[in-house]
């Protein structure tokens, strides 16, 4: 869908510029007199420059945006056409803008707001098009986007909590184990040289500190293309090989506490989903289908799966949860209850802000606990070294006694 940069005056006679999108220059034309410009140029827009690994992409983020606007602007009685088009020339992010514009070229041309989206898979998920589809259903569909909305928001600031849980300890780790080659490159060589000149006998950990530090500083080059060449291969091997991305998986749920963070953070983007989806009037067995794709890791969305086909058994979820050996049992008795008194969705949506909140108190706890942990290795692992480099020295002294 092409852009086209204009340029013209307001009402008030200031100038004016920009680029609106459009399916041709006539319709660009015809936008722009409907917002009262009187029109200077309108050409069309260069085309970006798109590197394919640098390519723009549509982020959680502009989808929440996106979301939030057309809620609020549907809830004030704007036409959906209409509202679709305001927003494809507001955001900034082009490629946004112009699935936007095909999205309202589709309803204007009859068809269903969710079957739209569904053409668009690789920026607007299944949840995203069934929840709309529900909405458009049941007449309710800026509230519909709402909730997703408010959904949305609450599975990235999960995941920017689990984030930031990792963050921390990664970025102080690297510079640890940077300051600890930084010293075994650069200046263990010295007393090295200062040693072998002198011609004494060198004490076992001298030694081996000496033989460590030639080594790293002949073969650094190669070590971090070895480093860089396993990262991206596991990366690849993530991505394109079940069996290896299941194992991943299984592997991180089992650390210790960034497992707990794991199963945590799935658990509670899980019940929001399915709480979401429920009360949005999606059928459960749907709701689990999706749910399981959303859970983030394939150990907890297998067991979902069975979960789901339990279900579509005759199974009530809560027995499907207890039997499946992943959830907890508060999870499997507040899900029991729900069902109990029919307020699942309420039960759910309690589970999740559990989970969430167990999740801020995790990573508080991480953090304070892993500074003393990390002081304390590096400066064991500093002080090894100096003391292994000063050992000949204090030799030396009682020697001369």
């Amino acid at each position: 869908m092409p852009y086209f940069k204009w340029k013209g005056k307001d009402l008030k006679g200031r100038t004016r510029k920009g680029e609106i999108i459009a399916n041709n220059k006539n319709e660009a034309i015809a936008k722009l007199k409907n917002k009262r410009i009187n029109i200077i140029s309108v050409k069309n827009a260069p085309k970006d420059i798109e590197i394919p690994f640098l390519k723009t992409k549509v982020t959680e983020k502009d989808i929440l945006v996106i979301t939030r606007q057309l809620s609020i602007m549907l809830a004030s009685g704007l036409p959906l056409d209409e509202s679709l088009n305001i927003i494809s020339e507001e955001t900034k992010n082009k490629r946004a803008g112009e699935i936007l514009y095909s999205i309202k070229s589709d309803v204007e041309s009859g068809s269903s707001l969710a079957a739209a989206f569904r053409k668009h898979k690789d920026v607007f998920s299944d949840l995203y098009a069934n929840m709309v589809d529900s909405g458009e259903k049941t007449g309710n569909l800026d509230g519909v986007l709402k909730r997703l909305a408010e959904t949305m928001e609450k599975s990235i600031a999960l995941k920017r909590k689990i984030k930031g849980a990792l963050i921390y300890p990664t970025i102080v780790s690297i510079v640890a184990t940077g300051v600890i080659v930084l010293i075994m490159v650069f200046v263990i060589p010295t007393f090295s040289e200062m040693y072998s000149s002198s011609g004494m006998h060198l004490p076992l950990p001298t030694q081996i500190v000496i033989s460590t530090s030639l080594f790293l500083k002949s073969n650094i080059l190669y070590i971090l293309g070895a480093i860089i060449a396993i990262y991206i291969i596991v990366k690849l091997l993530y991505k394109k090989n079940y069996n290896f991305h299941k194992m991943m998986d299984k592997l991180m749920l089992n650390i210790p506490i960034f497992g707990i963070i794991a199963r945590k953070g799935s658990i509670a983007n899980f019940t929001t989903i399915l709480a979401s989806l429920s009360s949005s009037g999606v059928d459960i067995i749907e709701a689990l289908t999706i749910g399981a794709k959303t859970a983030g890791n394939i150990i907890i969305e297998e067991t979902l799966t069975e979960v789901r086909d339990m279900v579509k058994r005759g199974e009530n979820l809560s027995s499907s949860l207890s039997v499946s050996g992943e959830f907890p049992d508060m999870v499997i008795q507040m899900a029991s209850v729900g069902e109990e008194t029919g307020t699942l969705d309420s039960m759910l949506e309690k589970i999740s802000k559990y989970y969430e909140d167990e999740i801020d108190n995790t990573v508080k706890n991480l953090t304070t606990m892993i500074e003393p942990v990390i002081i304390v290795v590096l400066g064991g692992i500093i002080g090894f070294l100096v003391i292994a480099m000063y050992l000949p020295i204090f030799h030396m002294g009682d020697t001369i006694k």
